[in-house]
């Protein structure tokens, strides 16, 4: 019996040591992005799909981050106001985030303000326009990730051979008679000076974009841009690509997609809308607008930016999403709608990354190999100055249009 009582706490003791031990948790450090929510839905499901694979592969490799992704049309990503919706993203508030996914036109004023820091730009891996974007007073300050610029859509294989405006125009109309030649959106304070600009890209190819922002207006650039605006009126004089009817809506995609108009003229991703009202059309021609007296792409582009507050060990992981959402693998995640079940129609986007277009699936793609040749000679939209004179362009826009 002593034995026994012995030998008991022994086996015990024994088996209590041969236990393994409940792992460490991980104390995760929390990142904030949020991403720029003006993109199809492909899958439908408010971007929960592309949220959930995001997060889940970046944290795959990155176990120590909390990556929280946002997309919310209802957080206005241009209202520069103090206070205001990108002031408390890049603030320190309960609402702040670490990244913020923003349109390279506001870039210059986010730089002015204070509310974002210089980031390392590697040279090369995106287009040179996007390069450039990034870049105020010789510094970079974000990291590009999307390329938007203004084509045209047509059943009609004559459009390769449009130049300018006036052919534009004219092969447009004679694609099918009695139908609008164009069908696009002109209305908006954005959406007007930055189509102007556009054009003044194509008149003069050779100089700074920059100085299409001041007033007077070129007038030999609204010459060539008022022949494809008024080529959307009707016989009555109405004018719905100016006068609001196609605005903020798919009514132009879809007046294109059920042979309405004979041509669209919007952003490649606009591809999406319109192959979602006709999904059995065959894949349309597509060229760089051109809007003006030749043919010059002007692109605009979005990119990541590093809130002026997030810095050491937050900008350490704030660098580590960037290098994730660069990456070409994100980007034909992105692009081509992997978030959503198989065969969900791709997004149309065009990306910054240079080597996206020489991957699978981009590569062998008949709609993006038809977008990069555009994209080889394309400018940047400026970065500097068109917030606060967007609403002054706008109303000499229209002043000489109507």
């Amino acid at each position: 019996m002593k034995w026994t009582v012995l030998l008991c706490p022994a086996v015990l003791v024994l088996s209590a040591c041969s236990e393994t031990p409940d792992p460490v948790p991980v104390e995760r450090r929390p990142l904030k992005a949020v991403l720029f929510p003006y993109i199809p839905d492909s899958a439908g499901d408010q971007f929960a799909s592309l949220k959930q694979r995001l997060e889940s592969d970046f944290e795959r490799a990155h176990e120590d981050i909390d990556l929280e992704v946002v997309f919310d049309a209802n957080l206005d990503v241009y209202d520069l106001d103090e206070g205001g919706t990108l002031n408390q993203l890049l603030g320190t508030g309960t609402g702040a985030a670490q990244l913020v996914e923003v349109d390279t036109l506001v870039l210059g004023s986010l730089v002015s303000k204070g509310w974002i820091q210089s980031v390392t730009q590697e040279a090369g891996v995106v287009h040179s326009a996007a390069e450039e974007a990034v870049r105020v007073s010789g510094e970079s300050y974000g990291a590009p990730t999307y390329l938007c610029t203004n084509v045209v859509y047509s059943r009609s294989t004559n459009i390769r051979s449009a130049t300018d405006s006036a052919s534009l125009v004219r092969i447009l109309r004679e694609v099918s008679a009695g139908k609008r030649p164009l069908a696009t959106n002109f209305d908006g304070s954005w959406t007007l000076p930055s189509s102007y600009i556009d054009a003044w890209a194509d008149t003069h190819p050779g100089d700074a974009l920059a100085s299409a922002i001041s007033l007077p207006l070129d007038a030999k650039t609204v010459g060539a841009f008022e022949e494809v605006v008024d080529s959307c009126a009707s016989e009555t004089g109405a004018n719905p690509c100016l006068d609001g009817t196609y605005a903020d809506n798919t009514v132009a995609e879809e007046a294109f997609a059920q042979e309405q108009a004979n041509g669209f003229m919007g952003y490649t991703e606009r591809l999406f809308y319109i192959l979602q009202a006709q999904p059995n059309m065959p894949l349309p021609e597509v060229i760089s607008v051109p809007l003006g007296t030749g043919s010059a792409p002007a692109v605009f582009v979005d990119a990541l930016v590093l809130n002026a507050n997030c810095t050491g060990t937050c900008a350490e992981d704030a660098r580590a999403v960037t290098r994730f959402m660069q990456a070409p693998e994100t980007r034909s995640l992105i692009a081509f709608s992997k978030d959503g079940p198989e065969g969900t129609r791709p997004r149309y986007l065009l990306q910054a990354n240079r080597a996206f277009y020489q991957q699978e699936p981009a590569r062998s793609d008949p709609m993006y190999q038809k977008y990069e040749p555009i994209l080889g000679g394309a400018r940047s939209y400026p970065n500097q100055r068109f917030p606060e004179n967007r609403k002054a362009l706008q109303a000499a826009l229209l002043e000489d249009l109507q």
